[in-house]
């Protein structure tokens, strides 16, 4: 009997103590897992952190190698009718550097800038050409001064630059010479009521004492109302 409660009590014994280190292996386990989870993680972390710093190297040395706009830039092609002074080309060359453009691509953005202010530099010229050509076509086919009376409107009108006594429209040759300048400067020497004003104004002179050659000196109201009847 003693036998049997000895080894029953060694057997219980022997259970609990499998028991215990059973537990005991498990609670390492357990212990082992989380400080491999964590370990883990810590490589992840340091993992992520150089798989960041690398690319951001990486990316770093891939925009250098990209980089394509040239050291110095060679001398540009400016667009027929166009002018940049030396100021204005360094500055197109500072900022071509600064987009990052090749050559070839910075000679196309000028030539496009270029034609673009050429056309915009030329727009007002070519609106007074139109509007010179249709000034004239006026006149031309106008029923008063133009179509067969045109020739003698014309000349009518040239006698007032020629410098007289009966002339009291300009004084001297230099003043003719002026008065003339500025009409063809100005286009107003086109202009079908400028024209219609001189060929008034030439036709007046042509009359046998029509503004002096008598003795009796033409008012400046009396001009007015021979050049503008209408007014009075």
């Amino acid at each position: 009997m003693p036998d049997e409660q000895t080894a029953t009590t060694s057997t219980e014994t022997t259970g609990t103590t499998e028991a215990k280190s059973e537990d005991s292996l498990q609670t390492n386990i357990l212990a082992d897992a989380e400080d491999k989870k964590t370990d883990t993680a810590s490589q992840e972390t340091s993992a992520e952190t150089k798989s960041t710093e690398e690319g951001e190297k990486k990316d770093e040395g891939e925009k250098k190698s990209e980089t394509k706009a040239p050291e110095a830039y060679e001398e540009f092609k400016l667009p027929e009718g166009t002018t940049l002074d030396e100021q204005g080309m360094t500055d197109f060359k500072g900022l071509a550097k600064e987009l990052d453009l090749t050559q070839d691509q910075a000679q196309k953005m000028l030539d496009f800038g270029g034609d673009k202010i050429k056309a915009l530099a030329e727009a007002p010229y070519r609106l007074w050409a139109e509007t010179q050509a249709k000034w004239q076509a006026e006149v031309k086919a106008d029923p008063e001064i133009g179509g067969t009376r045109f020739a003698d409107s014309i000349a009518a009108a040239a006698k007032v630059f020629e410098v007289s006594e009966s002339n009291p429209f300009v004084g001297s040759v230099d003043e003719a010479k002026t008065l003339r300048e500025a009409l063809n400067m100005t286009g107003a020497g086109n202009n079908p009521a400028i024209v219609k004003m001189f060929v008034k104004m030439g036709k007046l002179l042509s009359e046998p004492g029509g503004l002096s050659g008598n003795p009796v000196k033409q008012s400046q109201e009396s001009l007015l109302d021979k050049l503008y009847p209408t007014m009075t």
